[in-house]
């Protein structure tokens, strides 16, 4: 009789409202907070929270409940929206650019805003409802937002060729023959006979011959201390690259890139392609160097890479030193890290 009334509660606290709750936060989890919401881009999850409050006309505790739970959904909803819109996609725009920009876009985006899930459900003492929506970041989100031309071609596509539209017989026009110069009568020359080298000397005087030049030697650049290496790697195989970024005033986007000093890009569009991009998300964030090397995404070997400026309008965009970048390609030239997008910022 115990085991069975133990399993009933087990049954009954399983399937009541709200039992799925989104993924909790870590110390270590870059997170941004607004009135609206909440930003979690180590998790990779937007959340928002509405409530609702039962009408005083309702008919019953049943409708009550009803009529609450509907509107803390719409008011979740509606602060979802707005958090989403704030989320920085690059170093210049935000989501509300894009959506303002193009209609498709903000039909795409409103569609998977108000399709999303509710994660937590929760009912207070006076009959509201507070309800918890979450949203991820990566797949559908990403995929309304990122530009069709965005990245390098997946394997086995083909860029379309372009083949110029064939001309009308009419149209084409036959190209006139060359006019040939009227030929001049020329007198013939006669070649004068060329003069006869002298013949060298038979003495014995030996021949003097210049010794060849020196060339100087190329002068080696003087190290600087910000063209250093700040890279730490137990050597082998790369599975991914910590950057880390503390310090710099980073903020995190959805499409950061990874510059050298000179301004050429090591990482994102010129190596990753879209869908990896897509269903990866470009970069993971955390706000702990220890955290980041133990996480997943970038498994058991990342390389560490201390960066040193922040770039762009809204500093999205991470710049190493040249011999960071340097040994960066290198090792993204024996490894597919890079192009898997095993990326984490930390800010």
């Amino acid at each position: 009789m115990n085991n069975r009334l133990a399993i009933l509660l087990f049954v009954a606290v399983m399937i009541l409202p709200g039992a799925v709750t989104a993924q909790t936060s870590g110390l270590s989890d870059a997170v941004e907070t607004s009135s609206s919401g909440k930003i979690n881009w180590t998790v990779g999850e937007i959340t928002a929270t509405g409530i609702g409050a039962p009408p005083v006309t309702s008919a019953n505790s049943a409708q009550a409940r009803a009529m609450a739970e509907r509107a803390a959904y719409v008011v979740a909803l509606r602060n979802l929206l707005e958090t989403v819109k704030g989320v920085q996609v690059d170093s210049v725009s935000v989501v509300q650019n894009y959506m303002v920009k193009s209609d498709v876009i903000r039909t795409r985006v409103e569609g998977i805003v108000h399709g999303t899930r509710v994660v937590k459900k929760q009912y207070m003492s006076d009959g509201s409802v507070e309800i918890q929506v979450a949203m991820p970041m990566k797949g559908a989100f990403l995929n309304a937002l990122v530009p069709e031309s965005f990245g390098i071609p997946s394997v086995g596509q083909i860029p379309p060729r372009i083949t110029p539209a064939p001309q009308k017989p009419s149209d084409v026009k036959p190209i006139p023959a060359p006019v040939q110069p009227p030929k001049l009568a020329v007198p013939p020359v006669t070649p004068e006979k060329p003069a006869e080298p002298p013949k060298p000397s038979t003495s014995a005087v030996p021949e003097n011959k210049p010794e060849p030049m020196k060339q100087p030697e190329p002068s080696l650049p003087t190290p600087t201390p910000e063209s250093g290496s700040t890279m730490a790697f137990k050597g082998g195989m790369a599975t991914g690259v910590v950057l880390d970024g503390r310090g710099l005033g980073l903020r995190p986007a959805l499409l950061p890139k990874i510059l050298d000093t000179q301004g050429q890009e090591i990482y994102v569009g010129q190596i990753v392609t879209r869908t990896n991009a897509v269903e990866q998300g470009v970069a993971g964030y955390a706000k702990d160097v220890n955290a980041a090397v133990n996480n997943f995404r970038v498994t058991d070997n990342p390389a560490i890479i201390k960066g040193v400026q922040a770039a762009g309008s809204a500093r999205t965009d991470v710049i190493v030193s040249q011999a960071d970048a340097q040994m960066l390609r290198q090792l993204s030239e024996k490894g597919d890290f890079l192009q898997y997008c095993r990326v984490i910022i930390v800010y």
